[in-house]
């Protein structure tokens, strides 16, 4: 039989295979392989009546994302709230860095809009003159969450986004169901963790991966490829330089293009800060 890997938890692969859910091991021979079955996986595996399944071959995958690990991913929906908790800049545009690193596509949902227009639609601008699909998002608007539902439809999903974004709410509204939301702390402003193991929630032809929220990421790549992940820089590549790094170096287009404002200053501000981060961690 063949199925993707929709849950992991304790040990157990749950597969979804036509309209059936089966619970399943992998075969201890893949710990040889040094292969790991993870969610995401489209994998081959055998079931039998009233016993428990076995995973026997992982097919290759087009991608893997890392923080949470999961793979076959089409687009990574990073969330990012207004307010409660307020949004932060680095950690956005890390996060759009490690799904481009990956070869995900990456589109932006500013959710709680309602909860400050100003700041909404800056970050809309902002994102959206980077040259990403951009929703603006409130779960009593329901406009435009039926946007965001078209737009997902037939792709899987990774919601990325801090604890507290509301990514289970917007899953829960695209759903049609009820998605485990955790209160945002009145005293942190953070919300807890309510994900406690990796899945894909479905319906409707949508795939959603409900991912844990978090606050920091390490960024495993070189520093000469960071600007690769600048999608907007792509627009200037006129440089003196051809191996310009956008940094000191003189006769910058990507600089120029910030000066006219043509490139969002935040953008080129956060790039240089992971830029010397990257190169301060390769010296030591």
């Amino acid at each position: 039989m063949i199925g993707k890997i929709i849950k992991l938890t304790g040990g157990f692969y749950y597969i979804k295979s036509g309209d059936k859910i089966f619970e399943t091991r992998a075969r201890g021979n893949f710990r040889h392989l040094k292969v790991e079955p993870i969610v995401g996986d489209d994998v081959e595996f055998k079931y039998e009546e009233k016993t428990l399944g076995y995973i026997e071959k992982v097919y290759p995958r087009k991608n893997i994302l890392t923080r949470p690990k999961v793979s076959n991913v089409d687009l990574a929906l990073i969330v990012i709230p207004v307010m409660d908790p307020k949004y932060n800049f680095m950690i956005i545009d890390k996060t759009i860095v490690q799904a481009e690193h990956q070869g995900i596509d990456v589109a932006i949902a500013i959710n709680k809009c309602d909860l400050n227009k100003e700041d909404a639609d800056n970050l809309e601008k902002i994102y959206k003159n980077s040259g990403f699909k951009t929703f603006l998002i409130s779960k009593d608007d329901e406009k435009s969450v039926n946007l965001l539902k078209k737009y997902l439809k037939g792709k899987t999903v990774a919601f990325c986004g801090v604890s507290g974004a509301g990514k289970s709410t917007i899953t829960s509204l695209i759903l049609n169901r009820d998605v485990e939301v955790g209160k945002v702390s009145e005293k942190t402003k953070r919300g807890r963790h309510t994900t406690r193991h990796t899945e894909i929630l479905y319906g409707d032809n949508i795939y959603i991966f409900d991912t844990p929220g978090f606050s920091s990421l390490k960024l495993d790549i070189d520093k000469e490829e960071l600007k690769n992940y600048f999608r907007e820089f792509k627009d200037y590549s006129n440089c003196k330089f051809n191996d310009c790094n956008h940094i000191k170096e003189p006769k910058c287009a990507v600089k120029y293009a910030v000066e006219k404002g043509q490139i969002e200053k935040s953008r080129y501000e956060n790039y240089k800060y992971i830029y010397n981060e990257l190169k301060e961690r390769g010296e030591y």
